[in-house]
């Protein structure tokens, strides 16, 4: 019990000092060309034992850092670093979304700015009041300022939470389904940031239901027409035990099990749901580009989805059949930090402003279908740290590609 005194004297160095987050510190120390920090939180101190450290550092630092029971000093450093990030974070933020370079950018928040500003104008009204009156003070002046105090409060509060209140209804429309629902973007600083992100948000959602209405009504066409074919070939198989019958019913079935492998791979990618391992691409899409010339150099191993990596280099040689001729050749390479694939057709190519609605699901093309091929192919790559595109190739004709993160 009692009070534990220090004394200390650095000439050079660094003194660094441990204690427990309860125990109570008094620092006086004095620092001649360093630094003096306190890094503990502040908080009550409990206990009957004081540490009290005195002295002086003349070329160095002397610190004080509080550790709980079982917490080690890269924990305390990593909390440090973390709320640096933030900082860090917010900071790009504002440089990102309307940055205003006379103002520095822990000051871009409004909010944050009338509570400075209002504070400020309160303090300084305040004291020039006090000077003032304080003379002739009475009583009946405790509940005027009183009554000021609370009414410039409320419209201080009111202008604060307003667009917050905007900023609820509006989320709570867009739950409630009206998808149309927007805030106006004429607000500064935050709010705008804030309007723009539910705004993003709720044109994203918009747009997702408007692709899962439009998949559903094209599935169920799809699937209806193959359906009803196959039943009229059971039926003439049946009467007349015709083998074409049977082989062009075949034909039916291999293209459903490749609409629902497209479905399949669309819903993994929706959820996220990948099983990377280490694969060497060329040989995969040796494999699955069967019957196509694949030209295919170095290391070319990547952790991939195999089943998905399949299913993009299946979507395109299935593209260069129905859009382009067929495909010529098929190219494995690497690219830096990335593996391209691609793949060059037979076809007349694809004009440049056609190739963006390539790889969007369910845009009519010549062919016919959903649309889901080329935008499957791209939302692999993507899943993979990479992108696809549409060029021209030499000679004539398209190159279609992809590329992963190796």
């Amino acid at each position: 019990e009692g009070t534990t005194t220090f004394d200390i004297h650095v000439t050079m160095g660094n003194l660094e000092l441990i204690v427990p987050p309860d125990l109570p510190v008094d620092l006086d120390v004095q620092s001649v060309t360093g630094n003096v920090s306190d890094w503990r939180k502040a908080g009550p101190r409990s206990g009957t034992k004081r540490l009290r450290i005195r002295g002086k550092v003349k070329a160095g630092n002397c610190e004080v850092t509080a550790l709980a029971p079982g917490q080690t000093k890269r924990d305390l450093h990593r909390a440090r670093h973390d709320r640096f990030k933030e900082m860090h974070a917010e900071r790009h933020l504002w440089h990102q979304h309307g940055h205003s370079h006379w103002m520095p950018w822990w000051l871009q928040a409004r909010t944050r700015r009338r509570i400075f500003s209002w504070l400020a104008i309160a303090f300084v009204g305040g004291v020039a009041a006090g000077v003032h009156l304080w003379v002739h003070r009475h009583w009946w002046y405790v509940p005027i300022a009183l009554a000021t105090l609370g009414l410039m409060s409320g419209m201080v509060a009111w202008r604060m939470t307003a667009p917050l209140i905007m900023a609820i209804k509006a989320a709570r429309d867009i739950g409630d389904g009206k998808l149309d629902t927007r805030l106006p973007t004429g607000q500064r600083g935050e709010m705008r940031i804030l309007a723009g992100a539910v705004n993003e948000m709720a044109e994203r959602i918009q747009r997702q239901i408007n692709d899962q209405k439009a998949l559903l009504a094209a599935v169920s066409h799809e699937l209806r027409t193959p359906l009803g074919h196959m039943r009229v070939l059971v039926e003439t198989a049946r009467d007349t035990g015709d083998k074409k019958s049977l082989d062009e019913m075949e034909r039916e079935i291999l293209m459903l099990d490749d609409l629902v492998g497209k479905l399949l791979a669309s819903s993994r990618l929706e959820f996220g749901n990948l099983d990377r391992r280490s694969v060497d691409l060329g040989e995969l899409v040796t494999t699955a580009a069967e019957g196509v010339e694949v030209i295919s150099d170095g290391d070319l191993h990547a952790s991939v989805d195999p089943t998905l990596m399949r299913r993009a280099v299946a979507n395109l040689i299935d593209n260069a059949r129905v859009h382009g001729g067929g495909a010529v050749r098929v190219r494995v390479e690497r690219r830096g930090p990335q593996i391209a694939v691609e793949v060059d057709d037979a076809g007349p190519g694809v004009p440049a402003d056609r190739r963006a609605d390539a790889f969007r699901a369910f845009v009519p093309s010549s062919g016919g279908g959903l649309g889901l091929g080329l935008a499957l192919v791209s939302r692999i790559a993507v899943a993979h740290g990479g992108g696809a595109w549409i060029a021209d190739r030499p000679g004539g004709g398209a190159r279609v590609g992809f590329t992963v993160q190796a």
